[in-house]
């Protein structure tokens, strides 16, 4: 390796701690907005006056609105396997609409959208990264390399977690068709300067300006003879729920193309904000992305029945594919996260067992479903659950991963 080899590295490993401190702050400046906006919506408005079905109006206006504004603008956020999808194997992504695209992915999730942010979040950042590259000297062979850089860095500060982002990447590689020598390079070497990077300024930017710092974390582990024997039915529970979640997503992508299709994408909007609407008007945990009702679940769950909490769970995974297939775009892991503590919650409840552990297990279960990733699903949930329960987690994303592949076919794309 030649001197001039030695320094061009340097220089490009620079850049990408540079690109994951930049992508950190865009996110973070996003959630920002988000936060405030929520606030604005769904607090100081409603704090004025007492009307039940306030959520109906709010959520079919947020339809009405973001219909006309796709309408317009044509700026659709793409779905994160989408993202992925067009990261390796188209080697491009559309950066021409990136503010365009920005509003776009706020404004659902500020009228209440069952979304998380990190979908709309993952398009701009990887367009931006795009952007960078094709303008950068020397550095268009490495475009590829630099979209799934940014991929790593928004998971790793959307999330707080960096081992997720680094490792949701990196096991998308191990099952693509790159060779093993292609993941051990400098890709990997990139990835982690630019995931700690973020990390780094994250946590810098909130404990200057204040923010989110993640998941909330579950603890109070109690965990005998009788949980372990629940182990295996909470898991195989728990990819129940991701079958459900995956068969509602093929059902309402159907129905809503149907919609828009025939009647526009401004009445497909519409319908998924009044279904928002009715639905988080008596079932208010199944509104927003879900990392505050996580925090409402574990100190309050004694207060709810515990029906209500399976019913809220169940309802919320099919919720959020309506919103996303109606046009509401935005992520899934945050509901789908919140889905699997909700029912966890629920059925410890009803079984007398331990919560943390119940949830724990069938949110891994459900989470392997629907990531196929079970390394990357252990690095999110050990943001909120103890390491006691890393086996149980690793053990319920694994068969969460593979039982959906036995029933739909070889191969995960026929389970997206």
């Amino acid at each position: 390796m030649t001197k001039r080899t030695v320094a061009n590295n340097f220089l490009y490993y620079i850049f990408c701690g540079f690109s994951g401190a930049v992508t950190s702050l865009i996110v973070w400046l996003f959630l920002k907005l988000m936060g405030l906006g929520i606030g604005l919506v769904w607090d100081t408005i409603p704090s004025n006056f007492d009307f039940k079905f306030y959520p109906i109006i709010v959520c079919t206006a947020g339809g009405l609105i973001l219909g006309i504004w796709q309408k317009l603008t044509n700026a659709v956020p793409d779905e994160l396997d989408e993202v992925m999808k067009k990261v390796k194997k188209d080697k491009f992504y559309p950066y021409n609409k990136v503010l365009l695209l920005c509003i776009s992915a706020l404004l659902p999730l500020v009228f209440g959208g069952s979304l998380g942010p990190e979908a709309g979040l993952t398009g701009v950042i990887v367009g931006l990264c795009y952007w960078a590259g094709s303008h950068m000297k020397d550095a268009k062979s490495k475009i590829p390399e630099l979209m799934q850089i940014g991929i790593s860095a928004t998971l790793s500060a959307v999330f707080y977690a960096p081992l997720f982002g680094l490792a949701s990447v990196n096991e998308e590689r191990l099952d693509s068709e790159e060779k093993p020598t292609d993941i051990r390079s400098t890709k990997l070497i990139s990835n982690i300067i630019a995931v700690l990077f973020a990390a780094g300024t994250l946590f810098l930017l909130n404990s200057i300006f204040g923010g989110s710092m993640g998941l909330p974390r579950l603890g109070g582990y109690n965990i005998t003879n009788f949980e372990r024997l629940w182990g295996i039915p909470l898991a195989l529970l728990g990819a129940v729920c991701g079958f459900l979640f995956i068969v509602s997503s093929k059902i309402f992508g159907k129905f809503f193309a149907l919609i828009q299709g025939k009647l526009g994408i401004i009445i497909s909007t519409t319908l998924g904000g009044i279904i928002l609407g009715v639905m988080g008007t008596y079932l208010p945990l199944t509104m927003f992305s879900g990392e505050e009702s996580i925090t409402v679940v574990k100190e309050s769950f004694a207060e709810f029945a515990p029906w209500i909490l399976i019913i809220s769970g169940v309802l919320k995974l099919i919720l959020t594919n309506i919103c996303i297939k109606s046009g509401w775009k935005g992520g899934h892991f945050f509901p789908v996260i919140f889905c699997g503590v909700s029912i966890g919650y629920g059925v410890a409840m009803l079984g007398g067992l331990d919560t943390a552990f119940c949830a724990a297990v069938v949110t891994a279960g459900l989470l392997g479903v629907t990531m196929k990733k079970p390394l990357a699903v252990t690095m999110l949930l050990l943001l909120c659950f103890d390491a006691r329960v890393i086996p149980w987690i690793l053990l319920a994303a694994f068969l969460g991963s593979i039982i959906p592949t036995k029933i739909f076919g070889s191969n995960k794309k026929k389970a997206k």
